[in-house]
């Protein structure tokens, strides 16, 4: 009985902590993020197409060669990362981590629609090939939504990610051979 009564105790304070209002408009966040996403657009990429679920990329010409990658592939990147910011007069682009362009350290991997990233660069990889070095124009709600990431990375922040593919292990499924 003990037991019962700490346990509907519990429940209940749960169901207190997350039905409390911390004062915070986050649907208001969320729309400054899309509009502050739309003027950036418009002015950076006029006329991009995003895919069905809000992702834009950009591949760069002539890179890229291969088979496009697909859910299972590990691949190996090298990669920076901004957020996009509000300035006073235009647009300001906040480098949070990431290496490129000469500063080539370990690559980052990635197991493709695992869900071990994001979910914006995990997709945005689906549209790559081995050697391919593309943009990628992230939301928040394909890259950090409301938690943001510490520091780096606000509440309801847009992401842009500079990726270059390294190497593609593809996803090899088992055979008859095997057993």
């Amino acid at each position: 009985m003990k037991k019962t009564f700490s346990y509907i105790l519990l429940m209940l304070g749960a169901v207190a902590f997350f039905a409390c209002d911390d004062g915070i408009d986050y649907q208001k966040m969320r729309n400054e993020e899309l509009a502050l996403l739309d003027e950036y657009m418009a002015v950076a990429h006029p006329g991009a197409e995003e895919t069905p679920s809000g992702l834009f990329y950009f591949n760069e010409p002539g890179t890229g060669e291969g088979d496009t990658i697909k859910a299972g592939d590990r691949v190996q990147l090298f990669y920076a990362t901004w957020s996009l910011v509000e300035g006073p007069d235009s647009f300001l682009v906040d480098q949070t981590n990431g290496y490129m362009d000469g500063h080539r350290f370990e690559p980052y991997e990635v197991t493709v629609s695992t869900g071990g990233s994001i979910k914006g660069l995990e997709e945005g990889l689906t549209y790559m090939q081995p050697g391919t070095r593309s943009r990628l124009v992230i939301n928040s709600e394909l890259a950090y939504g409301q938690q943001g990431s510490g520091a780096a990375i606000g509440a309801f922040q847009t992401v842009l990610m500079e990726v270059e593919i390294y190497k593609v292990i593809p996803f090899e499924t088992s055979t008859d051979d095997e057993e």
